[in-house]
């Protein structure tokens, strides 16, 4: 049986519990994070959401979890503006690197993995890390339904979703009235010459001209064309014409809504054609598609929103639980390219745009080891003051670690240790507390070489911390420590320090201690 832990539910204001016969399935976490919109460089604010969603993974999968985790790439839909104004942030992205959009998704898309993949952070393959654009007839289908079903209504800009019409407003007191009571009003925008009803209502469906890079026909859309069939007493002929013949991309507010019920919700994917058109959502009537939903704290107003709404109008509850990390500022100010106080992890491919943390002569893994230090509900302030911090605490781990002979370990411990260490993290991700008592274990451990304390400390740092503390050394460089060794013996110095600088070369740094010498961290 998985073992339960908890985390924070922004909109309940409250910890939640996560119990292996509660969940959607049980012992299953469904788990659904929001990822990049690949117009720009992700930075370091943005790769802390990148790291929460990994980190409640990886914590559930050694509880015993069976975890399917899902985060989606938007390359189409995002506007400037997180509500509707503004043109494509892909667009923007395309005209000013002179580029196609296609160009510009798969340069930014590349530099974010680069940036993860630094942090040794793993994210979801294939279909679990799914784009937008693979799933515009889904976006369409969820447009059409809600106008089919008079939860939405068409203006010259688009398709968008009417907050206040009596089928919505009645939903709303059933379960988002109890958000609304925790995070206050929602900010809706009334955006000027986008016709919009209210200033709650939001874009489902946005209709573009002809020479916009990423557009589509809901009226060339074969998959769909049983459901337009019953647009006839909804609409007028003129805007039936328009929803058929005008060129549109999908609003940024329903890709994840489609994806959680494509990927997560029994694999309903595919569509059928020769059916009379089934409902796509029909399926998860009343129902809860997942378990928890993540994202940056900039998402709990606006975004995630404007998913609830939608999932309720269609039927079902999106997901049970809403997590979010708050922000990342640089010396308490927002990071911004005018201020110019916004970081990469490492340089990017055409050294252009930002400056990283490892071009300043930091590891990346200090970054992923400062995240661990500052809980995910509180703003993390960035310095380079609090970075050389973290880093000289990793190097300091990583030299304790060194003192230990590594064997990899599979099995899971079953201890004391280990259980007194993992209730820390199945506490709300109590990490920072994880990491002092590991740190302890760790020193002792050094001196000791108790068995239990090792396959607890290897097994951990295997499957949760990730921070380098036990390299693998190649033979070369071990050849070449073991002549160092010889040389000094003999009192070679000169001799000694060329190999020492060749160990160096070759991307190892090496102390002498009591023992004869040891490697702790790849230069």
């Amino acid at each position: 049986m998985p073992i339960q832990f908890s985390l924070y539910d922004s909109y309940k204001k409250n910890s939640t519990i996560l119990n292996p016969t509660e969940t959607v399935v049980k012992n299953t976490i469904k788990l659904y994070s929001c990822g990049p919109t690949v117009y720009n460089y992700q930075h370091i604010g943005n790769m802390r959401s990148v790291w929460l969603p990994e980190a409640i993974k990886n914590m559930a999968e050694i509880g015993g979890w069976k975890v399917e985790w899902v985060t989606n790439i938007t390359d189409v839909g995002h506007l400037v503006g997180d509500g509707d104004e503004g043109e494509d942030k892909i667009e923007k992205g395309a005209k000013r690197d002179g580029k196609t959009a296609q160009d510009v998704v798969n340069f930014y898309l590349n530099d974010y993995k680069k940036q993860v993949k630094a942090l040794n952070i793993d994210l979801p393959e294939d279909k679990m890390n799914p784009k937008a654009t693979e799933y515009i007839i889904e976006q369409a289908i969820l447009s059409i339904d809600l106008l089919k079903n008079e939860q939405a209504y068409i203006t010259n800009n688009g398709i968008y979703f009417d907050s206040q019409s009596e089928k919505n407003q009645a939903i709303r007191p059933d379960y988002l009235k109890k958000i609304e009571s925790n995070i206050g009003s929602f900010t809706g925008r009334q955006i000027a010459g986008n016709e919009t009803k209210h200033p709650e209502d939001f874009a489902l469906w946005k209709f573009v001209e002809s020479n916009t890079l990423q557009k589509w026909k809901i009226g060339q859309m074969d998959q769909i064309s049983a459901l337009l069939k019953d647009l006839d007493n909804k609409l007028k002929p003129s805007e039936i014409e328009k929803v058929l013949s005008s060129w549109g991309c999908p609003g940024w507010h329903s890709e994840c809504v489609c994806m959680i019920n494509g990927i997560l919700g029994n694999n309903v994917k595919q569509i059928d054609i020769d059916n009379k058109y089934n409902k796509y959502f029909e399926k998860f009537n009343k129902k809860t598609i997942i378990d928890i939903h993540l994202g940056g704290e900039d998402h709990i107003d606006v975004h995630h929103k404007n998913e609830i709404w939608q999932s309720e109008a269609l039927g079902f509850h999106l997901s049970q639980n809403w997590v979010h990390n708050k922000f990342l500022t640089v010396d308490s100010r927002k990071m911004s390219k005018s201020i110019g106080n916004v970081y990469l992890v490492v340089g990017n491919e055409n050294k252009t745009g930002f400056p990283s943390i490892e071009e300043k002569g930091f590891s990346p893994i200090a970054l992923r080891l400062m995240f661990m230090e500052h809980h995910y509900t509180e703003t993390m302030d960035f310095t380079w003051d609090k970075l050389e911090q973290a880093q000289n605490r990793l190097f300091n781990l990583r030299k304790e670690a060194a003192k230990i002979k590594y064997k990899e370990t599979k099995e899971k411990p079953d201890n004391d240790i280990f259980n007194d260490l993992f209730s820390l993290l199945t506490d709300n991700l109590n990490i920072s507390k994880f990491l002092e008592k590991y740190q302890t274990i760790l020193t002792n451990a050094a001196k000791n070489q108790n068995k239990e304390e090792l396959e607890v400390l290897f097994y951990f740092e295997d499957n949760f911390l990730k921070l380098d503390l036990f390299p693998v050394i190649p033979n070369t460089i071990k050849d070449l420590a073991k002549a160092r060794q010889e040389a000094k013996a003999k009192k070679e110095w000169d001799e000694a320090d060329k190999l020492r600088n060749q160990i160096h070369q070759g991307g190892w740094q090496i102390d002498d201690n009591k023992n004869g010498n040891t490697f702790w961290q790849k230069i």
